[in-house]
């Protein structure tokens, strides 16, 4: 596997194992956990495109998760969220802002 392609089953199997640790109160040690920011439409009525958009995007910070609306009038919140420090420099190498999961895992 190239090591900056990540393959379906792989995504799926990384997703399921941090939700297993979520779910367990598992968390990294400290110094290697990193805040970054989504967008949430969790209990709000929000648009099919506003779905999609959350669900694919994470954002170095909270203002560039705040200016980043798939259209406007969108009334997502912005929520923190924690990644470890190397899926950090791997999504937002180079002083990128906006990590869309879907392209840059």
């Amino acid at each position: 596997m190239n090591a900056l392609k990540m393959t379906r089953r792989t995504f799926l199997s990384l997703a399921a194992s941090v939700g297993v640790m979520a779910f367990f109160g598992c968390t990294l040690p400290p110094g290697q956990r990193i805040v970054v920011y989504r967008r949430s439409g969790r209990g709000r009525h929000v648009s099919n495109a506003a779905k999609k958009h959350n669900a694919n995007r994470l954002y170095a910070t909270e203002q560039a998760a705040a200016l980043d609306l798939p259209h406007p009038g969108d009334r997502s919140k912005v929520v923190p969220f924690t990644i470890s420090s190397g899926m950090y420099m791997g999504l937002f190498a180079g002083g990128k802002l906006v990590a869309d999961l879907r392209h840059d895992l």
